[in-house]
């Protein structure tokens, strides 16, 4: 299958999804739903769906049902408290600075005026070569980790807790890889639920008894293999062309598993400019 084919496949799953979302505008939307109309595992799919629209699935309910809100004030007469609640809000002032915000004027002077209505959606254009990437069989391998809950922006207290803990144990030279794990998607649920993990592949003679690490194991299988250079502060850029770019036009499907985020040289010793690190997205 060409990468234009490829491309309008994982269009069609997009469109499926927004059809549905503003078929069903009144109704409650759950997330993981939407993720199965778009037949793809709830954690990637709200990947390619905010790399592919800029927007996060719930950024784009809202505004959707601001957008149906509009119309309905431009082309009818219900008042704006009827129309707000139809639109799901039961706070007719939620409502209103809702609205300003994504239409630039309340909702009496939207309808006054005869505004415009914003856009369904806009894909957002990446170049095709942004970084070099690569597809092959790796093995899997046991990890241990310390647990972050909370803002990724905060992760690095769980860098400090593992690596207290490997020092503490004298086990630096036990371990061969350090990467990152993150569970949730950013958007689809408070910061203060994100779940993550700062961890290591271990060797046999790591000790499995550290209490304030975890112990799990990553999957051998293909892997999508995204090499990144530069600022870790870049690395959202690589993650939206991954996800947004390069997974809808290879024709692969991901697996339903949190991608790895593994670093290749030492943040302490590297210019930031210099530092290199890999993504590997698990596909089927």
């Amino acid at each position: 299958m060409s990468e234009g084919r490829n491309f309008t496949a994982y269009e069609e799953r997009l469109n499926r999804v927004m059809t549905h979302i503003y078929d069903n505008l009144s109704e409650e939307l759950n997330l993981d739903r939407l993720a199965e109309i778009a037949c793809m595992s709830p954690y990637h799919w709200h990947h390619v769906f905010r790399a592919m629209t800029g927007e996060t699935l719930a950024e784009v309910v809202r505004r959707l049902r601001l957008n149906w809100a509009a119309n309905v004030l431009l082309q009818g007469s219900d008042p704006v408290r009827s129309v707000a609640e139809q639109a799901g809000y039961t706070n007719l002032s939620s409502f209103s600075r809702a609205f300003k915000r994504t239409h630039g004027l309340s909702p009496d002077d939207f309808r006054k005026q005869g505004a415009k209505v914003t856009h369904l959606w806009e894909q957002n254009a990446m170049a095709d070569d942004a970084y070099p990437m690569i597809v092959k069989e790796m093995d899997g391998f046991a990890a241990a980790g310390a647990r972050h809950e909370g803002p990724y922006r905060q992760i690095g207290r769980a860098f400090k807790e593992l690596g207290s803990v490997l020092i503490a144990n004298s086990l630096m030279d036990e371990v061969d890889l350090l990467f990152c794990l993150y569970h949730d998607v950013p958007g689809t649920k408070p910061d203060e639920e994100m779940c993550s993990h700062v961890a290591v592949a271990i060797r046999e003679s790591f000790p499995k008894d550290l209490e304030k690490l975890e112990y799990f194991d990553i999957s051998s299988g293909r892997y999508a293999v995204l090499e990144h250079t530069g600022p870790y502060a870049m690395l959202k850029g690589a993650y939206e062309w991954l996800y947004g770019h390069w997974l809808p036009k290879s024709g692969f499907e991901p697996r339903d598993e949190p991608p790895l985020e593994v670093y290749i040289n030492d943040p302490r010793q590297t210019p930031a400019s210099e530092l290199r690190t890999d993504i590997r997205l698990p596909l089927i």
